[in-house]
């Protein structure tokens, strides 16, 4: 992130940046102008710049983190091949058990989900999400050969699992998160 010095200018994407790290660190509480001012070390002025008020920014803040959260299924394509052939359903089921695993996507997705508790906008972006990121998994799973509604219950009991990880955490030690969470891909994806 580019921090505000003589030489340097803000973007409208270095202030949404900065409002998720916040978010992750205190919550929607601490996203607040004068505390992001002292966080880049700039003006108000520098904000207005950019946003007509705070509720412009907040939306661009929940749109910013709907667009992060439901990149999963490019990023299933990038995946090592050792992993998981790139594009297939099983990709897609791996790139969503390493994006729950990840401690500050975990950390981001329960900020978010307690910002939607009580802003109509935050409940919005996480709406869009859940259904962006089910429907890919649905359709991972049913590119495994399961049938929709079989899929449809997979894809939800492994949503539900992501989801429980973002509010509780892996159970045990951070280093076998990915590990528990492959565990669960392998029974979802495995046939009776």
């Amino acid at each position: 992130m580019a921090v505000a010095g003589a030489a340097t200018r803000l973007s409208a994407r270095d202030w949404v940046q900065a409002a998720l790290d916040v978010l992750v660190e205190e919550g929607i509480a601490g996203v607040r102008i004068p505390r992001l001012c002292e966080r880049l070390e700039v003006t108000k002025g520098s904000f207005y710049w950019h946003f007509p008020d705070l509720d412009a920014f907040l939306d661009a803040v929940a749109a910013a983190w709907a667009e992060e959260a439901t990149r999963l299924p490019e990023e299933a394509t990038r995946l090592p091949e050792e992993a998981a052939p790139a594009g297939s359903g099983e990709g897609q089921l791996l790139a969503a058990m390493q994006r729950f695993a990840d401690p500050r996507n975990r950390t981001l997705a329960r900020a978010m989900r307690d910002w939607a508790q009580h802003d109509p906008r935050a409940r919005a972006a996480v709406a869009a999400v859940d259904a962006t990121v089910f429907g890919a998994l649905r359709e991972a799973l049913e590119g495994l050969g399961f049938d929709r509604d079989d899929a449809e219950v997979r894809a939800k009991v492994l949503y539900y699992t992501g989801v429980g990880y973002a509010h509780v955490g892996p159970l045990g030690r951070q280093d076998t998160a990915e590990a528990q969470l492959r565990a669960t891909w392998a029974l979802l994806a495995s046939r009776p």
